[in-house]
């Protein structure tokens, strides 16, 4: 089954953000706050026939929905507690518990939500390897929502065993103040030029750590 993502968005006549469901191309629906709650709309395909949608995704996914379109002042643990949180991990620290995630970074939120489900491989600290196609699409994915990729390092995956390759990586000091809107791009091209010079081989894996614009880092 192809994997559901989010895309945040804004849109006239909405005063929160509205998130967009997608199916690869396909737009699935979209979750918005309306008056006093949040709201699901969900579409039939371009045929008029119905989506066929994973249990398990389409709730972390609408659970990350909620999350975004919810006003800041009505957002509370209980609001969210009967939903699963997708993996997100602190760089360097343990998995984050449910009240972490709620004040986490809009960014971060879309990203992880996005590509969690894409991980072919994680370790036993909760870090994720991504396919070399799917890495690629990462770190445009991280220019897009302002978060640059500040860490990069490339395995292979063979079966189930993880082989490190130490001559692939990447790794870049991180921004000066009022620097953000020209390390952000810059870092993420040389991530991008550098991961396209790696060896195009399928079992080729990259693993990231991305860097919010506050200053605070994750791994993906």
């Amino acid at each position: 089954m192809i994997p559901l993502r989010i895309v945040e968005s804004e849109r006239d006549g909405f005063d929160q953000p509205v998130v967009e469901l997608w199916r690869d191309e396909d737009f699935v629906g979209m979750v918005f706050w309306d008056e006093d709650a949040a709201v699901v709309q969900i579409y039939a395909d371009e045929d008029g026939d119905v989506f066929d949608l994973g249990a398990d995704e389409l709730m972390t996914a609408l659970e990350t929905a909620q999350r975004i379109v919810t006003p800041e002042e009505l957002q509370s643990d209980e609001l969210f507690s009967g939903f699963p949180l997708p993996h997100l991990a602190s760089s360097g620290d343990d998995d984050l518990d449910a009240d972490d995630w709620a004040h986490e970074h809009p960014a971060t939120v879309t990203l992880v939500s996005e590509f969690d489900a894409l991980a072919v491989y994680r370790g036993e600290d909760g870090e994720g390897f991504f396919p070399r196609s799917v890495a690629l699409d990462f770190i445009r994915r991280c220019d897009e929502l302002d978060l640059a990729v500040v860490e990069m390092e490339g395995f292979d995956l063979e079966g189930d065993v993880l082989i490190p390759r130490p001559t692939l990586d990447f790794a870049v000091r991180t921004a000066g103040d009022g620097e953000w809107h020209l390390f952000r791009p810059t870092t993420n091209a040389t991530a991008l030029d550098t991961l396209t010079d790696w060896p195009a081989r399928p079992t080729l894996v990259a693993a990231f750590v991305v860097m919010q614009p506050d200053g605070e880092s994750f791994v993906a």
